[in-house]
């Protein structure tokens, strides 16, 4: 798993207006409580010093410090026990003055050492998420939510399946798909004619994804490719395409949406090649939507692609009724 840069900045720049709003906080219950027990304040300020009163009974000595050290760790011990009953006498939690990392495993540092605590791993989830609820409905498009009603029970008599039996399997596959996403290394081409349900079980897909941590890059074939004309060429909109262009190539999965409605150019056939070539050597996943049969693939693009295409995806067919045209005429 690789973390996008701007996310995890983002992240850590908001772990760290945490530390300071908990340190706002303690430092106004330390005056309201110096306010109200004024003794406290002096028994901190006297434990504040017991460092420095070790060092200096060590240096009085001029041998074993000892017995100078364990004098003032009893005395410590006291004015901390004498400390917790005044709270607790003034109806206080004994704890109430004590500054509480909001994580005890990494000290809200989001680091043990070089590794990321599971504290920023969650936090960069939850973030990960949001940013693809801006371009995906993910909130309402889960498996949970998918409904296979929407397909025939009655058997294709080409292939002696319904098309609820082909899309029970192939929710079952982009299920799993999902939920061991990391370790089962798969690219998935989901083809069918429009309105079969593509598109919702790639967001479906994307969502269980990113909650685990993960990078998912969404976008159509025709933004996609239309963005590196943009680089190529220069148009206004470049800087922008570059970014989108870094997440196509760098995130953990790519959803190449509505692949074929874009307009075939040798450009637009070199960058797709380009594209996912890259992302097969590196072991990123893709996932690839599209219109087109496994069979037209060669001849709207090249025999390289197709082969990849044909060779390195998991293909799954979806056939049936126009889900949208079924919900319109139910709406009337």
């Amino acid at each position: 798993m690789q973390f996008n840069k701007e996310i995890l900045s983002a992240v850590l720049r908001d772990m760290e207006a945490d530390r300071a709003d908990r340190a706002r906080q303690y430092a106004a219950r330390r005056d309201e409580i110096y306010a109200v027990l004024p003794r406290i304040k002096a028994i901190d300020h006297a434990l504040s010093n017991t460092a420095a009163a070790v060092l200096h009974a060590a240096l009085e000595t001029g041998g074993d410090p000892m017995e100078a050290i364990e004098r003032l760790r009893t005395q410590n011990l006291s004015l901390q026990d004498e400390r917790r009953r005044l709270l607790l006498d003034a109806g206080y939690p004994a704890d109430y003055l004590d500054e509480k990392p909001a994580c005890e495993a990494c000290g809200d540092a989001g680091y043990i050492g070089s590794a990321p605590c599971d504290c920023l791993k969650k936090r960069y989830a939850v973030r990960l998420t949001e940013e693809l609820s801006t371009i995906l409905p993910i909130a309402d498009q889960n498996f949970e939510s998918f409904r296979l009603d929407y397909y025939s029970a009655r058997p294709d008599s080409r292939l002696g399946l319904s098309p609820r039996e082909v899309m029970e399997e192939n929710l079952r596959i982009c299920r799993e798909y999902a939920q061991t996403f990391g370790r089962n290394g798969k690219n998935l081409l989901l083809y069918g004619s429009t309105g079969l349900g593509k598109t919702f079980l790639s967001s479906c897909i994307a969502k269980v994804v990113s909650e685990q941590g993960f990078s998912v890059a969404y976008d159509t074939a025709i933004r996609i490719f239309a963005s590196y004309e943009s680089v190529k060429f220069g148009s206004p909109d470049s800087a922008e395409a570059a970014k989108r262009i870094r997440k196509y190539e760098r995130a953990d999965l790519l959803i190449v949406d509505d692949l074929g409605t874009e307009m075939a150019t040798a450009f637009t056939i070199s960058a797709f090649y380009g594209l996912m070539a890259d992302r097969l050597m590196r072991r990123r996943a893709m996932i690839v939507n599209t219109n087109l049969l496994p069979a037209d693939f060669e001849k709207r693009y090249s025999p390289a692609i197709a082969s990849r295409l044909n060779g390195e995806f998991e293909q799954l067919r979806f056939f049936g009724e126009d889900i949208r045209m079924l919900r319109h005429r139910a709406a009337l």
